[in-house]
């Protein structure tokens, strides 16, 4: 027997507000997704813009030593954080307000004002927020100047004997020169005997004790600022080179000390110390120069930036 038609439901109206609001919704969301992709996209787009040479650049940058003390900064704070960030012995903490982002050309340099070459060109391709090690070879880097760098014996021999002009004596020694007095050297520190002045020229003859232990360029014993290393009087022959007579002195130097230990030489330039050859038995300082602003620590090595894009 066949069933009779089936009767007609009403119609939920409030089930189809739901499903009507649902769709709405989605098709809402969808809307506020695009537009939000669509700014995300925008800010994305100006992100991947990259530095290109002659933008004008404006970062922050602490620079390193291959050992990973910091020579210099452009942030107060790690200028002023020791224990995180240890310091090169030529560091200089400037006043706070001097630590202000390097503003710079990039790709500009070996004009007035400008940075290194390694620097310059390595801010190329950056982005704005990004954050780089630099790599500065020392070709790109500070230059070496080879006149400033000098090569001593460890077992170091010193004529006994020395005449000067009268007026480079008056400008060395504390004292006018008389004969037959006594004065401490001005650099190693032990007594000189004044032989003979004559015709405005100065003859003395150095003193030392065999043992004797002199600092002449610095005291390494200093807790606040330690400088230079313990020099021993290794020998004393006055009869040597005819007569003229010979000092031997023993540096005390490792080749754990190169690049660790700073000093003052004798014509007053403080330096590095550079290298150590044991082979040849000599070690090499490098002369700072305070007038041209060269730095001994810095120049001809290789250095790394760690660089920070703010702006460009």
């Amino acid at each position: 027997m066949e069933s009779g038609p089936k009767e007609k439901q009403p119609i939920d109206k409030g089930r189809a507000y739901m499903v009507l609001a649902v769709a709405m919704l989605v098709v809402c969301a969808g809307v506020i997704g695009y537009s939000a992709y669509s700014l995300l996209e925008g800010e994305d787009l100006k992100t991947y813009d990259t530095i290109e040479a002659g933008d004008f650049v404006y970062l922050d940058y602490i620079g390193r030593l291959p050992d990973g003390r910091v020579f210099d900064t452009s942030i107060y704070d790690v200028a002023n954080d020791s224990a995180r960030y240890p310091k090169s012995l030529r560091f200089s903490t400037r006043p706070q307000d001097q630590y202000v982002p390097l503003t710079m050309t990039a790709g500009q340099y070996g004009v007035e004002g400008s940075t290194i070459k390694g620097f310059a060109l390595g801010v190329l391709g950056m982005r704005q927020g990004e954050t780089k090690i630099v790599e500065v070879s020392p070709e790109d880097g500070y230059p070496l100047d080879p006149t400033k760098l000098v090569t001593i014996d460890l077992l170091q021999e010193i004529p006994a004997t020395v005449t000067i002009d009268e007026s480079e004596f008056r400008s060395l020694f504390p004292s006018d020169p008389i004969p037959m007095s006594t004065v401490p050297h001005y650099f190693w520190d032990w007594d000189v005997l004044v032989i003979d002045v004559s015709g405005g020229m100065v003859t003395y003859r150095h003193q030392p004790q065999v043992g004797q232990v002199v600092k002449p360029f610095g005291d390494p014993e200093d807790l606040l600022a330690p400088e230079g290393w313990l020099c021993v009087v290794d020998g004393y022959d006055v009869l040597a080179d005819s007569g003229v007579g010979k000092v031997t002195v023993r540096h005390m130097v490792s080749p754990e000390d190169v690049y660790y230990v700073e000093g003052v030489y004798e014509d007053g330039n403080e330096f590095i110390l550079w290298d150590y050859d044991e082979s040849d038995m000599t070690f090499t300082i490098h002369l700072s120069d305070k007038e041209t602003g060269y730095n001994s620590e810095v120049s001809g090595r290789t250095l790394f930036f760690e660089v920070r894009i703010i702006s460009f």
